[in-house]
């Protein structure tokens, strides 16, 4: 008796690890696809919007609006994996060597614009990072910030990444 408990009890918790384990997705055999992605935009001297939001492998999507967002705090939702592999595509030609932290290059920038990073962190805790300052007026530029907007909006947070002024909150 007990040892047939015991064989269930094991086949009960092996059934219930399996179903909770990522699953591999056609086409993630590169490490990138298990990568955690996080774009965080930075203060400018105006009333930009300063917010960090980060999406798992599994589509979860977590937003922190630190300020001139419409959304201020943290808030969370799930946009599902499609949505993750969808914006991981779009950023890979921008992603640096595994391991590396690179500056994108620009050569007309303004300088009191925000600054926008774009990490890839690995389920080992390894970070890759792309910097960008916001304003650069070449090509590869506008290309850059068209790709974190898309990102923003299938990500479902380009709302709550909204400028917002809000009474008394000063620049900067």
């Amino acid at each position: 008796m007990m040892r047939g408990l015991f064989l269930l009890a094991i086949m009960l918790g092996t059934g219930l690890l399996l179903c909770c384990a990522p699953r591999v997705q056609s086409g993630a055999n590169s490490p990138e696809a298990g990568e955690e992605l996080r774009l965080t935009r930075g203060p400018c001297f105006g009333f930009c919007p300063v917010y960090t939001v980060a999406v798992t492998p599994a589509g979860r999507v977590d937003f922190r609006g630190e300020r001139h967002t419409t959304v201020l705090g943290p808030r969370s939702h799930s946009a599902g994996r499609a949505a993750y592999e969808e914006v991981r595509r779009a950023l890979a030609p921008l992603r640096p060597a595994s391991g590396r932290e690179k500056v994108y290059p620009c050569s007309a920038a303004a300088t009191d614009m925000s600054l926008i990073t774009l990490e890839w962190i690995s389920s080992g805790g390894q970070r890759t990072a792309l910097t960008y300052r916001m304003g650069c007026r070449d090509e590869g530029g506008r290309k850059l910030e068209k790709a974190v907007d898309a990102a923003l909006l299938r990500l479902g947070v380009r709302d709550w990444a909204a400028q917002k002024t809000l009474p008394g909150v000063p620049r900067g």
